[in-house]
């Protein structure tokens, strides 16, 4: 029987590059989610000292700095959706690869018990063989 262990060692691998994919996708989002919070804390920010300000011109340039970083902001959610399909393909192909690997394992640890249970038997028959000869000798010996 075939040794699988040279593949199951390749899908092993193929399921650590599957991982690090997944892990650097949402590495990536959580970077999106952390710009888009520094962004909100910000506009919170510029919005009170606008408010403490009350100058018209403060409030019209924080209304102009609101939408610019709205508009940022839309675009950073446009980007996390964007990754959500991603991910998802990600840990299905993940999950996928993992399957094909504990698969190869399964099959290669049936075909180790499979031998195991061979090498046992074949024992077992040399040592049935053994024990009738000697049985056989003790009792010509006796004739």
């Amino acid at each position: 029987m075939t040794d699988l262990n040279p593949l199951i060692r390749l899908r092993k691998y193929r399921v650590e590059e599957k991982q690090k994919a997944l892990a650097e996708l949402f590495r990536q989002t959580e970077l999106l989610e952390g710009r888009k919070r520094v962004l909100l804390s910000e506009i919170e920010r510029e919005e009170v000292l606008a408010n403490k300000a009350n100058s018209i011109d403060a409030m019209f340039s924080f209304v102009a700095y609101a939408a610019r970083v709205n508009t940022e902001i839309e675009k950073l959610n446009k980007l996390i959706e964007m990754m959500e399909p991603r991910i998802l393909k990600a840990q299905d192909e993940m999950r996928e690869a993992f399957s094909e690997q504990k698969k190869a394992e399964i099959i290669q640890a049936q075909r180790e018990a499979e031998e195991a249970k061979n090498i046992a038997k074949k024992e077992n028959t040399n040592l049935d063989e053994i024990g009738g000869e000697v049985f056989r000798r003790k009792d010509q010996d006796r004739l």
